[in-house]
Order: C-alpha cells, then sequence, then structure tokens
C-alpha cells in the first residue's frame, strides 16, 4: 500500500467535515474565540492570516490524515491547527508533521507552537516530532450571564504606569526557561490589572477577542487568588465586552482552578502546551518594544522589555 503527501484541496474539506469526530483542535485559545476550525466563524477568522500550510497523506488514493498550520501576521511562530486522521495508532502522522515543518523553515521561522489535550491519540506523534511539553493549561468558559453591577471595580485596565508592577508578577510565576513561550502580554487589547490598597499590582490579565467568545490569560499572585476577585473580574469583562468568556488556568497557577470551579465555569479538558524549535537563536540580548497603551493616559505608551533569547 502507497502513502503518499500532497497539498489539500476543495474536496478534502468536505471529506473532512464528515470525520469531524475525529478532527483535534490544535488552538485552544482561537477555538474560544473563533469556533470550532471547520465551523464557519473558524474559517473565517483564518481568511486574512500571513500563511497557510497543510498536508494530506493518502494511502491509495484515499486520504488517511491531514494537518493544518497558520502563520498569523505580527506572531515570531506558526500556529498548529488541527490534525485528524481515520485511525492515528495505524497512521504515519510524523510524515504529515514533517510536511509541515518543512514550510515553517521557508516561512523563515524557528519555532511551532500547538496545544492538545493531555490524553490525545496524537500526542505521542508530536512528540516522536521532537516537539516539547512546556506546560498544560485548563480552561474555564463562562457563558454571558448579568452578575450585576459592583459599586467600584477592584480592576481596571491597565497603563504603561504598571509595567514594572506586571514585570514583577510575570517573573514571579513564569520560570524564565518558558518565557519565550508564555509572553508577558500578547498585546491584543488592553488588558486589566489588579492592585492593593498601596498601588502593588498583584494580578493582570491578558485579553484577546473574536465573534465567539473572550480569552483571559490570568496571571494572579497566590495571595489575591479568591472567589470574589474573579466574579468581580467576570462581571467586568461581561459589561465591557458582552460576550462568554474563557478563562486559562495555567499548571504553574494550579490555585486557580478551585475559584473558577465554585464559580461554575465550564471546564475543558487539560491540554497540553507544546513547542517545537526548529533552529538556535542568537543568544544575545534583543529589545522588543510593544505598543500595548495606545488608548491609556500615561507618560508613554509603549512597553520596553530586553529579553534574553
Amino acid at each position: 500500500m502507497a502513502n503518499t503527501l500532497r497539498k489539500p484541496n476543495a474536496f478534502d474539506l468536505s471529506s473532512l467535515m464528515r470525520q469531524s469526530n475525529s478532527l483535534e483542535c490544535l488552538d485552544g485559545l482561537r477555538q474560544a474565540i473563533h469556533g470550532d476550525p471547520l465551523s464557519l466563524m473558524g474559517m473565517a477568522s483564518t481568511l486574512f492570516a500571513q500563511s497557510h500550510s497543510g498536508a494530506v497523506l493518502e494511502q491509495d488514493g484515499k486520504m488517511r490524515a491531514i494537518a493544518r498550520m497558520i502563520h498569523w501576521q505580527e506572531e515570531d511562530f506558526a500556529q498548529l491547527q488541527f490534525i485528524s486522521a481515520e485511525d492515528p495508532a495505524n497512521t504515519n502522522l510524523n510524515a504529515i508533521i514533517e510536511a509541515l515543518l518543512k514550510d515553517v523553515g521557508e516561512w523563515g521561522l524557528t519555532r511551532v507552537m500547538g496545544d492538545m489535550p493531555v490524553n490525545s491519540p496524537y500526542l505521542s506523534a508530536f512528540r516522536k516530532s521532537n516537539f516539547i511539553l512546556w506546560a498544560s493549561y485548563k480552561a474555564y468558559t463562562f457563558p454571558l450571564q448579568d452578575l450585576g453591577t459592583a459599586k467600584e471595580s477592584q480592576w481596571r485596565t491597565w497603563t504603561s504606569q504598571d509595567f514594572d508592577g506586571m514585570k514583577s508578577v510575570y517573573q514571579t510565576l513564569v520560570a524564565s526557561r518558558v518565557r519565550n513561550y508564555e509572553p508577558m502580554t500578547r498585546s491584543k487589547v488592553l488588558g486589566k490589572v489588579l492592585a492593593d490598597e498601596k498601588g502593588k499590582i498583584l494580578a493582570y490579565v491578558d485579553l484577546d477577542m473574536g465573534t465567539k467568545g473572550l480569552w483571559a490569560q490570568v496571571f494572579m499572585l497566590f495571595e489575591a487568588c479568591k472567589t470574589e476577585v474573579l466574579e468581580d473580574l467576570l462581571r467586568q469583562l461581561f459589561a465591557e465586552y458582552g460576550r462568554p468568556v474563557t478563562i486559562s488556568a495555567r499548571s504553574y497557577q494550579a490555585w486557580l482552578r478551585t475559584p473558577l470551579e465554585e464559580l461554575g465555569g465550564q471546564a475543558w479538558e487539560e491540554r497540553a502546551l507544546l513547542v517545537k524549535h526548529l533552529a538556535l537563536r542568537s543568544p544575545s540580548p534583543e529589545t522588543v518594544e510593544e505598543a500595548l497603551f495606545d488608548n491609556a493616559k500615561a507618560k508613554s505608551g509603549a512597553f520596553s522589555m530586553k529579553t534574553q533569547k
């Protein structure tokens, strides 16, 4: 039986829709804010990506597996989108993964990232292709609801003056070895900060938004983690964005999970966060400028952060 690799075509999409039960989404964030990869909103959200790549594995003219990857504008890595196979355990998934990685090199990128359930039948294939599991997360989705209006919220929109405090929280929580994979902020939407009565930043929330919902990546010190504090955050996000909210609780912030469960969020399966390096980056430091605060009243409209790559 001959196995061949080729690029996807329009007929593959219809076949894939009939086999959607075998499809594994590899980008939980965009699934939360745009919907499943094959949904109308999910497909529409990829139209303006910088680059797309896909691969199909055929056996005797029949599609055995398909995978897709995207390079989003302003990102310095390729993002896995989905993979599907009729029989993952008996399919050469590494061939299709390696075909995608070849395109990453042609795009001039050195990293590929993705996530999937820790019990996914596809995880072992990515591990065999030298993807590293650098952390995991459990997300909680809260449908849009009226939680009332608080007289005064503990959360406020961040400004550039909050940078030092946010950086302190970030460096306390995120190990230096994974900071290249877990940025301090993805800079998509102005986020929120939580401070004590003396002005010390105790938590911040990085946000991303789509037509389906809002993604909230919480960075919160243990001493600030209380059910009522997270409920106050949900109240503010519902009122401001009018969308369902998905809060991600990383494995290195396990204390977030109990209060999120107490609030009744719909819990996702634990998902593994994966990264693959195609080449070594220069060890010299570089300055990363992020224009985060275009709408904030502050002396400066940007964060400047030196990171050791």
